[in-house]
């Protein structure tokens, strides 16, 4: 009982601070914007040696993620290059558009390879309160995950 009303709790605090972000003085609007790391650090209830670590994760993932849209990217490009010649060879077009799903699905596994090394940085009881989170489809600042149809795939 506690521990849902603890998620609760922290589902309610994310939302209102994702709230405030879209009304005056949020992004797009002139203002400061709230700082994600903060909403973050109380959702999780991290210390700051966990924040910092987080924060080179991220850091880590951004580039890693980067790296993959630039592939998936040429990957698009030389599907729609054999597709738009006045004959495609079908043979051409399928190793084609097997790259771009291979390239595509490397997102996937980032995502579970940044998941499971977030969670080497949490206590088990943080563990559990971002395994809610993800399971409600809460959005979390900064890590990309949550919202509608981002939660977990099945």
């Amino acid at each position: 009982m506690k521990r849902t009303l603890y998620v609760a709790l922290i589902i309610a605090t994310l939302t209102i601070g994702l709230l405030a972000q879209g009304r005056r003085g949020g992004p797009g609007f002139g203002g400061t914007p709230p700082d994600p790391t903060a909403l973050l650090k109380a959702a999780l209830n991290l210390t700051d040696a966990q924040v910092d670590a987080v924060k080179a994760l991220i850091a880590t993932r951004q580039q890693q993620t980067e790296a993959i849209r630039t592939e998936t990217q040429q990957k698009r490009q030389a599907l729609d290059a054999v597709l738009n010649v006045a004959s495609p060879n079908p043979t051409d077009v399928g190793n084609a558009a097997i790259a771009l799903r291979a390239s595509e699905n490397k997102l996937s596994a980032e995502r579970d390879w940044f998941l499971t090394e977030l969670k080497k940085l949490l206590t088990g009881a943080q563990q559990q309160t971002l395994d809610s989170l993800i399971a409600a489809r809460t959005p979390i600042p900064l890590l990309g995950l949550g919202g509608p149809g981002r939660g977990p795939r099945p």
